[in-house]
């Protein structure tokens, strides 16, 4: 089990290269089986040559992945035997890099692909499923390497497959659900909004702090001003009972003189 996790990172990268070839053939098969429905690519009659532009489509473009995920690993790995490495990761970048431009700028637009897209759906599903595939293969790698501390070398291999591979394997993902019609996850419900004048705004339905409220002072009446002043609401000494010896009673001496004579 020791060598298990370097076995599974090189055999992703190989089973990663090998499946484009059986492409033609189930390319076939679900063609078969795709037409016996009514779809408009039943009538297609460019099947064959969009099979066989796609698989080497995707020939160049495994092997271009190879020599990425080999330059990767070299990063990740401190930049030993850098000559070596370089050249070893250089070489398939172009050539696989060069075969899927030409095949896939140069030819394939000759083609029906544009409108019918069904065989460009299949070799991004394939396309897919071997990314899977390889970052499958690379995180076991990464994992075994971590757990069973194993070397940098060989973990910083799995790293650099679990990158190059899980990339590659979501974008076609993506583009091949865009094809295949998927749809969207829904959004989240936004709150409802309210009736028009339904909801008072905050601050509109009550209203505001000392609004409601009479403020301080405003209310009651101010000291003073509810309740007459000191001597406003009574008579002053004097003024509601007639002064002493003024004009309530006679004064002593005035009433016994004019009420009774002497």
């Amino acid at each position: 089990m020791e060598g298990l996790g370097p076995i599974m990172a090189m055999g992703g990268m190989s089973v990663l290269a090998a499946l484009p070839l059986g492409f033609i053939g189930l390319g076939y098969l679900f063609t078969l089986l795709d037409r016996r429905d009514d779809r408009p690519s039943k009538d297609d009659k460019q099947v064959g040559s969009k099979l066989v532009l796609w698989v080497l489509i995707l020939t160049g473009v495994t092997l271009a992945l190879s020599g990425v995920h080999g330059l990767l690993a070299f990063i990740l790995g401190g930049f030993k035997n850098a000559g070596p490495s370089i050249k070893a990761a250089i070489v398939p970048i172009v050539v696989g890099g060069a075969s899927a431009a030409a095949f896939g700028l140069g030819l394939l637009p000759r083609t029906n692909n544009s409108t019918h897209q069904q065989v460009e759906r299949f070799a991004l599903g394939v396309l897919g499923a071997l990314g899977g595939l390889g970052a499958i293969a690379g995180f076991y790698g990464l994992v075994d390497g971590l757990v069973n501390s194993r070397g940098w070398p060989s973990t910083s291999n799995s790293l650099a497959l679990l990158v190059v591979a899980g990339g590659v394997g979501a974008v076609a993902m993506m583009r091949h659900g865009q094809l295949s019609g998927w749809t969207q996850a829904p959004a989240r419900p936004a709150a409802p909004m309210p009736p028009a004048g339904g909801y008072p705004q905050q601050g509109g339905g009550y209203p505001p702090q000392g609004g409601g409220y009479p403020q301080q002072g405003g209310g009651y009446p101010q000291q003073g001003g509810g309740y007459p002043q000191q001597g406003g609401g009574y008579p002053q000494q004097g003024g509601g009972y007639p002064p002493q010896g003024g004009g309530g009673y006679p004064p002593q001496g005035g009433g016994g003189g004019g009420g009774y004579g002497r």
